[in-house]
C-alpha cells in the first residue's frame, strides 16, 4: 500500500510540473520569423525600456504539467523600437499544433507619474496589452506591432449630493482614452489607436460630496464616463475633454 501510495505522488509530482525550455540566448541566422514593432507616446515620441517576450506554449491537461518554451527576451530601445528574428521548430509551424504563441509585455519599469501603465496602481487600465498567435504558417512571418502609451495628466472631477435611496445605488466616475496596439481607426475617441479605460470602484462617491483627481491621457480626447445608479435606475453620462499639457480642467456632477 505504501509503495503504491509513493508511485501515485511521483507520478502526481511528474504530471503537474511544467517543463520549460529557455532558448532566448540563441541567435537565429536563417529561416527566421520576425518580432518586431515600436511603442511611442504622444506626438510619436519614443518610449525605451519595455520588455517584450515570446513563449511557446502548450497547456496541461487535468493533472497540469505544460510546457514553455521561452523564445524572445527583449525590451524597447531609446528610440522605442524593438526587433528580433527567432526560430521556429518543426512541431511549432502550421495550423494544426499543440500550442500556441504568447508575446508578453511588461511596462512595470515607465514611470508611473509620466505614463499611463497597463498598472497605475491607482486605478487602472486595460490589464494586458499582450496577445497571442495560435499559428504561424510559414517561417518567414514579421510580426510587427505599434503599441501608444499615453502621457498621463490629471483632472478635478467632482461628484456631490450622493446619497443613496435603494441597496446598489452607485455614483462612479470613470475614463477611457487612445492605449496600446494600432487598431487603424477607433471612431469612439477618434484614434488609430485601442482604448484604455480607468476607474472600475476607484473613484466612487461614498460621502455626501467627493472630490477625485483622476487621471486621462495628456493631448489626447479622453471620454469621461459618469455612472448614475440612482433608486434602481441606471443614468450614464458621457463627456468628451481634450486635456491640453499644464491644464485646469475641473467637472462637477450633482447626483
Amino acid at each position: 500500500m505504501k509503495n503504491l501510495i509513493a508511485v501515485f505522488v511521483l507520478l502526481l509530482i511528474f504530471t503537474s510540473c511544467e517543463k520549460v525550455e529557455d532558448d532566448t540566448g540563441n541567435f537565429c541566422t536563417s529561416n527566421c520569423t520576425t518580432l518586431r514593432g515600436k511603442f511611442v507616446s504622444l506626438n510619436d515620441q519614443p518610449v525605451p525600456n519595455i520588455r517584450v517576450a515570446l513563449k511557446y506554449r502548450i497547456s496541461g491537461g487535468e493533472l497540469g504539467g505544460g510546457y514553455t518554451r521561452k523564445i524572445v527576451n527583449t525590451k524597447s530601445d531609446k528610440n522605442g523600437n524593438f526587433n528580433n528574428f527567432f526560430f521556429i521548430k518543426d512541431n511549432e509551424l502550421g495550423r494544426y499544433t499543440d500550442g500556441y504563441f504568447e508575446v508578453d509585455i511588461d511596462d512595470s519599469n515607465l514611470d508611473n507619474n509620466k505614463y499611463i501603465r497597463t498598472n497605475n496602481l491607482i486605478g487602472n487600465t486595460t490589464s494586458d496589452i499582450g496577445f497571442a498567435i495560435y499559428s504561424i504558417i510559414n517561417r518567414d512571418t514579421i510580426i510587427d506591432e505599434t503599441y501608444y502609451i499615453p502621457k498621463k495628466a490629471y483632472i478635478k472631477v467632482n461628484l456631490n449630493n450622493y446619497a443613496a435611496q435603494k441597496e446598489g445605488d452607485r455614483f462612479e466616475v470613470r475614463t477611457y482614452y487612445p492605449f496600446g496596439p494600432k487598431v487603424g481607426q477607433n471612431t469612439f475617441l477618434n484614434s488609430e489607436y485601442a482604448t484604455g479605460f480607468s476607474g472600475y470602484d476607484n473613484w466612487t462617491a461614498k460621502t455626501l460630496n467627493n472630490s477625485f483627481k483622476v487621471f486621462v491621457a495628456e493631448g489626447e480626447k479622453n471620454i469621461i464616463h459618469i455612472i448614475k445608479l440612482k433608486n434602481g435606475v441606471l443614468l450614464n453620462q458621457d463627456i468628451e475633454v481634450f486635456v491640453p499639457a499644464n491644464n485646469t480642467i475641473e467637472l462637477t456632477y450633482d447626483y
